[in-house]
């Protein structure tokens, strides 16, 4: 939930002003707008890689800043268009920071990632999870290190998962089998995506256009093409 939240980057212009709005669990949000109009900054606000310059951000009717970062870690998942990876190999990048599977053997692992239906995703690397990665991603694609973000997001059964453009960089194929596996969820877990292609925001519960500080409640798809084709027009 939002409280009155507004941000600012450099105490100038306001990125959000007075915001409010709640999500209910286990639903599926679509965050549109125009480039700059703040959505990646709404997400950002929801895992708290930023805090508010005013107002509060909730999770369970608490405010976000009195979580521990290891428990607000493992309750929102967020893949970003260009997740950050680390050198290593992929059974590092996904277990890092996540000590629940730390002592698993490589069995153990794999039951865990096919359990999740994350096992097709893994099959995408010839090395499996000894596959080499390095933090600049030489060797790999940039949809290749996608994948890895959304094993190492959805390994942690987030309450939030949060996908700013998180299938921008994968072929047509690779999109629906990650579209399956995000509807095979638990279905407490609660969705926001943030994307341009229509289809990816189609089966949205509910869609927020988000423009010039505020954010407004689009209903359907079609309200949401509107407001953005008003917008360009008045751009």
């Amino acid at each position: 939930m939002f409280e009155g939240v507004g941000f600012s980057y450099d105490q100038g212009r306001d990125v959000l002003h007075d915001v409010s709005f709640s999500l209910d669990r286990g639903r599926t949000y679509a965050l549109v707008g125009p480039t700059g109009g703040g959505k990646t900054t709404t997400a950002a606000l929801m895992a708290r890689l930023y805090d508010p310059t005013r107002g509060r951000v909730l999770l369970d009717g608490r405010d976000i800043r009195t979580f521990d970062p290891a428990e607000r870690a493992a309750r929102i998942g967020f893949i970003l268009q260009e997740p950050f990876l680390f050198t290593g190999t992929i059974r590092e990048n996904i277990l890092y920071g996540h000590p629940h599977y730390a002592d698993n053997s490589d069995e153990a692992l794999l039951r865990q990632l096919e359990e999740h239906n994350l096992g097709e995703l893994l099959a995408r690397f010839d090395q499996g999870l000894d596959t080499r990665v390095t933090s600049s991603g030489d060797g790999i694609s940039l949809g290749q290190k996608q994948l890895i973000a959304f094993m190492r997001a959805l390994l942690r059964d987030p309450d939030i998962l949060i996908l700013d453009e998180a299938t921008a960089n994968v072929d047509t194929v690779t999109e629906r089998l990650l579209a399956r596996i995000l509807s095979r969820l638990p279905a407490r877990t609660t969705r926001v995506v943030i994307a341009h292609r229509l289809n990816t925001i189609a089966e949205a519960d509910e869609i927020f256009f988000i423009n010039a500080g505020a954010i407004t409640p689009a209903g359907s798809m079609d309200h949401a093409l509107e407001l953005l084709l008003h917008h360009k027009r008045d751009s």
